[in-house]
């Protein structure tokens, strides 16, 4: 009743330019057109608070990818200091960069089917990648290499954050919308 009452007045329920007919009056369930008016207002923060929160998550997204590339260049580095080689590592930094790509431009505007899915089976390859990673350096055990430039124990506490992140990559690459 009350949108058809609006639509033929075209007027707007605020403050500033209450109509006469409806000032005051009440609506079926008792409440004043201010009321409902205040319940609209904030029944339509709604998509506001969630551009928000998926701006937020977003923003975390591409930090994140920062924190991977700045700790696989941590990892390059540490591993050329002590002379045991960096194997695939530059690869990985090419991924990183790439799916970063990918999701800024949104899969190249339409052009890669299913590139969400994509970077989704990238940070769970490159968790299980690490994981067997951590799995094998335990094997020689976290005293292995004590006086070297990259101990065990810091190669598995840096490759165990590393996974942490791609857990957390993959979690926000399904949660993110577009």
């Amino acid at each position: 009743m009350t949108l058809i009452i609006l639509a033929i007045t075209s007027t707007r329920l605020s403050p500033h330019n209450r109509s006469n007919a409806l000032h005051g009056s009440r609506f079926r369930d008792g409440k004043t057109a201010p009321e409902v008016e205040t319940n609209q207002l904030v029944a339509g923060d709604q998509p506001r608070r969630r551009t928000k929160i998926q701006k937020a998550l977003s923003i975390l997204y591409y930090l994140l990818i920062l924190a991977q590339i700045l700790m696989c260049i941590l990892e390059i580095v540490r591993l050329s200091l002590a002379h045991l080689g960096i194997g695939l590592l530059p690869f990985t930094l090419v991924a990183l960069v790439k799916a970063a790509a990918v999701r800024f431009t949104k899969g190249v505007q339409g052009r890669i089917s299913g590139w969400r899915y994509l970077n989704i089976a990238l940070w769970i390859a490159l968790a299980v990648t690490n994981g067997v990673k951590i799995a094998q350096e335990s094997k020689e055990g976290t005293g292995a290499r004590k006086g070297s430039k990259y101990p065990v124990a810091d190669e598995i506490t840096d490759v165990a954050v590393m996974i942490g992140v791609y857990a957390v990559l993959a979690i926000l690459e399904v949660t993110l919308n577009v």
